[in-house]
């Protein structure tokens, strides 16, 4: 026989049910002469609605609607929940309340790069937004350009510690499809195999680029392209392509160098064959080079650069 709750037990549910929630903090972000109480998760900003009702057309419309007279306050401020964490919310806020906020600053961090996408895409605000797409497509363009010798490595995000992997899951979260290609192949190659090979995605398109390699480094094996018809050494030609073939299956991350997808000539390679045989394997190689940036998105699951759009 059921019996019906007693005060007593309805108190302990209660009591039980209030101790889960985290108790609700004052964020460092809280100005003084602030009108409007930003809740995320169970951190409290206190903010001027004009500020951000500058940058977000949510937010315009949002604080335009009268308010019912009896919403709960805080010091005289109506509170406003969001879904957001309370990290996107300090990254983003610390940079809208710099004297100069979206400057052109050399270099961002990437938490603040994410979440100046994340909530400038929710809230339909542009300056953070395309700050953060002019960054992120700085460090891996959606078109196709050769290796630049005087390149300085990451110009205009802070590198840190599995930035591949995060940019890679960011851009999937907010849409940047045509980020995806690149930022995928970025992975395979600094992402340690156990790790990369547990993603799906990556996974999947592991083994299309591998396939696709071989294809390119078919100069290696056979004897179609070296000895080339004028070599004047062909035992010792054929020695350095089996000898290449050899180092690139023994490498310790992939059957191949991932980044033989869309690389140039390896300058490993130079002066290793007759002139005759150097030529015709570097013109085999160079001649996929564009195929294999035009293949890339679809490594991924993804349609070709000229069907990618982004949701963003």
């Amino acid at each position: 026989m059921s019996h019906a709750p007693t005060d007593s037990t309805k108190r302990k549910r209660a009591e039980s049910h209030s101790s889960d929630l985290a108790p609700v903090q004052r964020s460092k972000i809280w100005m003084p002469y602030g009108d409007i109480i930003l809740q995320a998760e169970s951190t409290q900003f206190r903010l001027n609605r004009d500020i951000l009702a500058r940058q977000s057309s949510v937010f315009e419309d949002m604080f335009s609607i009268p308010q019912p007279a009896f919403e709960p306050t805080i010091e005289g401020c109506l509170i406003v929940h969001v879904s957001d964490t309370a990290k996107d919310w300090e990254s983003f806020l610390a940079v809208l309340y710099h004297p100069d906020p979206f400057r052109s600053v050399a270099s961002r961090p990437y938490t603040v790069v994410a979440s100046m996408l994340r909530l400038g895409k929710k809230y339909d605000m542009c300056s953070p937004k395309e700050d953060s797409l002019r960054r992120i497509y700085g460090e891996f363009p959606a078109f196709f350009e050769l290796p630049d010798s005087s390149d300085k490595g990451w110009t205009m995000i802070d590198y840190e510690d599995n930035i591949y992997a995060q940019m890679l899951n960011l851009a999937c979260e907010c849409g940047l499809n045509s980020a995806i290609p690149r930022l995928g192949l970025a992975c395979l190659q600094n992402l340690p195999r156990r790790w990369s090979g547990t993603l799906v995605t990556l996974a999947f398109a592991l083994e299309r680029i591998l396939e696709f390699q071989r294809e390119r480094l078919d100069w290696l094996h056979g004897n179609a392209i070296i000895p080339h018809k004028s070599c004047k050494s062909p035992t010792a030609c054929v020695k350095e392509q089996k000898a290449i073939s050899y180092a690139i299956a023994c490498r310790e991350e992939y059957p191949f160098h991932v980044g033989y997808t869309i690389s140039e000539w390896d300058e490993e390679w130079d002066d290793r064959f007759c002139a005759a045989c150097e030529a015709a394997a570097m013109e085999s190689y160079d001649a996929s080079q564009q195929k294999g940036w035009e293949l890339l998105p679809t490594f991924f699951g993804l349609p070709p650069w000229e069907d990618l759009k982004d949701a963003v």
